[in-house]
């Protein structure tokens, strides 16, 4: 299969938080089992989050969803490719290492998390990523000292649901991803944009993907709601894709947003 065509940033970086069938839907369940099943996959993903920020939105549904062996199977895809870049493939090592080792993954498991963690260090030793694997690392060894861990259902029991499941009223931009939204809520715009900037950089993908994660960074930089907006860069972020992608969609949509920044300034 073509690595350029294969869709792994689309589905890391821009899959939205929408709901799928279930297995209880297509069992013809009760309502009330149904709506149980649902709610549960909404609170593990909130809590998953929650205990675990740097998790994508892929990667966080494959946890609340117990996708888990998908989605450490797409992540894999690239690895052995010299199409994808190595910022791309750390990327990749790191989201399968914190989807094993969250406390609320069903398929939780120390072990097989360390495995990626130390192939991440032994692979990319100068990684961005390098602090975040070490800190990782001893986190998983001091736990392995403590006596009793709960399973992951049994700390879905306890998880305050209605605190999980409260939804911010913030009427965000229509073409935030789930992703950029969360950056602007919990502050951390610089992740967010390091992350979008990796796959920019990788010439792997496709360019419209690549002027998609361009245009996230200039939307969170020129929201209202981003307490570290700043015009300025918005402008450039989107001055940057109607120079490099001219001929694309996006830099149509992108020459808008320019107007807009410069006519509220």
């Amino acid at each position: 299969m073509n690595l350029r065509l294969l869709g792994l940033t689309v589905l890391v970086l821009f899959t939205t938080g929408c709901s799928i069938a279930t297995p209880l839907v297509a069992a013809g369940a009760g309502g009330h089992a149904i709506g149980r099943y649902e709610e549960n996959i909404k609170v593990r993903g909130a809590a998953a989050l929650k205990e675990e920020p740097d998790l994508l939105t892929y990667s966080v549904q494959a946890i609340s969803r117990n996708n888990v062996d998908e989605a450490v199977k797409t992540y894999l895809k690239g690895l052995n490719s010299d199409s994808y870049s190595d910022n791309i493939k750390s990327l990749s090592l790191y989201q399968i290492g914190l989807i094993y080792m969250n406390p609320y993954s069903q398929q939780r498991n120390d072990d097989t998390a360390l495995k990626y963690f130390t192939r991440h260090t032994n692979d990319f030793p100068n990684s961005r990523l390098k602090a975040k694997i070490e800190s990782k690392i001893a986190l998983i060894k001091k736990r392995k000292s403590e006596k009793t861990q709960l399973t992951a259902d049994e700390l879905l029991q306890l998880a305050n649901r209605s605190e999980l499941l409260a939804q911010v009223d913030i009427p965000f931009d229509s073409e935030l991803t789930p992703m950029s939204e969360r950056a602007i809520m919990t502050d951390r715009i610089h992740d967010a944009e390091s992350v979008y900037l990796i796959l920019y950089d990788n010439k792997a993908s496709s360019d419209t993907m690549r002027a998609k994660a361009l245009y996230q960074i200039a939307l969170i930089y020129m929201s209202e709601y981003n307490t570290h907006g700043n015009n300025a860069k918005a402008l450039n972020y989107f001055r940057k894709i109607t120079e490099e992608f001219p001929t694309n969609p996006v830099a149509k949509k992108a020459s808008k947003r320019m107007s807009q920044v410069i006519n509220r300034q």
